[in-house]
C-alpha cells in the first residue's frame, strides 16, 4: 500500500512551491524589502510582541487591525478580507467564488500562485499571454472572457515578474466587458504611482489585493482584500477561523497606524531602482523591463546558466526562471540597499561579456 494513492491525481501533478537556497552573501531574489524599520518603530513592535497573550487565541475579526487598514485606505471596515498572506485570500476568494471545472483567467507570465491555488481546488486556469511590451492583449483578453466565460480574472499590476503596471484603458475596457469578477492585484503599489484604490465602490465587480510582505513585513505574512462589503461577507464564510494570528494583529496595527514612517524606504528603493535600470541597459545582451515595482525583470542573450553562476561566484543570487521554457533566459533582480545594489552591479559588470 502506497499512502500516496490517495491524494488527488490533480495534486501529484503539481510541484510544491520551492525556493533553491544557493549560498550568497547578497541574495535579491525575494523581492523583499532590504531596509530595517526605523529603530523607534522597530522597538515598539518588540515590545508590543512581548506583551502579546500567547495562551489566548487571537481576536477572530481582527478588529483593531482591520480598523487600521480601513483608515488607511480610506476604505469601510466590512469591505476588509484578511489572510495569512496574499497566497490565502486568493484560495478563500477561489474557493468561495468557484465550482470545480469552473475557470479563472491570468496574464502570463504572471504570480505563479492563482493557477497553482486554482488548480488543485479543481478549477481550470486560462491563460492569455501579456503583449510585446509586456501589457495587456486587451482583444486576446476580451476573446478569452467570451469564450471561456472566467469566473475571476486576475490582473496584477504592477506585475510580478515583469514588474510593469497594465495599462489603464486596457484594464477598464475588461472590467466594462467582464461578467466575472476582476482582481487587481497590487501586491508591489507601494513602489508604482498609479493604484486601482477604491475602485472597487464604484465597480463592485472588481476586488483590490494588497499585502504588507513588499514593505518590510515579509515574515508577518499578512494581505488583505478590498471589495463591496457584500462579496466580503460571503467570501469571509471560506475563511479559515483565527487565520491572522497575534503577533501579526498587534505588529501589522502598529505599522499601519505609522505608515509615514515607510515612504523614505519606498522612495529610497525607487531611487535605487532608476541607478540600476541604468546599469542594466548599459549591460551587453541585457534587455530590461520597465518596472514600476521593487525588483526589475530583464532577458539575457548568452548562455543563463553561464550567467547565473557567475552572479553566485560574485557573491550575488537573484532570480532565474530556470526550466520554464518562455522565460528560461529571464532574471529578475530585487531592489536592495545601495551596497547591495553595488555588489549587483560590480557582478553583473563581471558576468556580461
Amino acid at each position: 500500500m502506497n499512502p500516496s494513492d490517495f491524494v488527488r491525481s490533480c495534486v501529484k501533478k503539481l510541484s510544491a512551491y520551492h525556493v533553491d537556497p544557493v549560498p550568497a552573501d547578497v541574495v535579491l531574489d525575494a523581492n523583499e524589502s532590504s531596509y530595517a524599520l526605523p529603530p523607534k518603530l522597530h522597538e515598539r513592535l518588540v515590545v508590543l510582541m512581548a506583551g502579546t497573550e500567547l495562551n489566548r487565541y487571537p481576536d477572530p475579526d481582527a478588529t483593531y487591525l482591520k480598523r487600521a487598514i480601513a483608515k488607511k485606505e480610506g476604505a469601510g471596515e466590512d469591505e476588509i478580507l484578511l489572510g495569512n498572506g496574499s497566497d490565502e485570500v486568493i484560495q478563500t476568494l477561489i474557493s468561495a467564488v468557484c465550482d470545480p471545472g469552473d475557470k479563472i483567467l491570468v496574464m502570463a507570465p504572471t504570480f505563479s500562485m492563482y493557477k497553482q491555488i486554482a488548480t488543485y481546488l479543481n478549477v481550470e486556469t486560462t491563460e492569455v499571454p501579456l503583449n510585446e511590451k509586456a501589457d495587456l492583449d486587451y482583444h486576446e483578453v476580451l476573446g478569452a472572457i467570451d469564450e471561456f466565460e472566467p469566473k475571476i480574472i486576475f490582473i496584477a499590476t504592477p506585475n510580478n515578474p515583469t514588474g510593469g503596471n497594465m495599462h489603464r484603458d486596457s484594464m477598464a475596457a475588461i472590467m466594462n466587458f467582464a461578467d466575472g469578477l476582476v482582481v487587481i492585484d497590487e501586491a508591489y503599489v507601494d513602489y508604482s504611482d498609479k493604484t486601482a484604490a477604491l475602485l472597487y465602490q464604484e465597480r463592485p465587480n472588481v476586488a483590490v489585493l494588497k499585502t504588507l510582505s513588499k514593505v518590510g513585513m515579509a515574515a508577518i505574512r499578512l494581505g488583505y482584500m478590498m471589495a463591496d462589503k457584500r462579496l466580503i461577507e460571503e467570501v469571509n464564510k471560506t475563511r479559515l477561523p483565527y487565520n491572522i494570528n497575534s503577533l501579526t494583529q498587534a505588529v501589522a496595527t502598529e505599522l499601519l497606524k505609522n505608515w509615514d514612517q515607510l515612504k523614505p524606504i519606498f522612495d529610497k528603493t525607487k531611487k535605487e531602482r532608476k541607478r540600476v535600470m541604468t546599469s542594466l541597459c548599459n549591460a551587453n545582451g541585457i534587455t530590461p523591463n520597465t518596472s514600476d515595482a521593487n525588483f526589475i525583470f530583464f532577458k539575457y542573450d548568452g548562455d543563463p546558466e553561464k550567467f547565473f553562476n557567475s552572479l553566485i561566484e560574485n557573491g550575488v543570487r537573484i532570480r532565474w526562471f530556470k526550466g520554464n521554457p518562455e522565460l528560461n533566459n529571464c532574471f529578475r533582480v530585487t531592489i536592495g540597499r545601495p551596497e547591495e545594489n553595488d555588489r549587483f552591479i560590480s557582478a553583473l559588470e563581471k558576468s556580461t561579456p
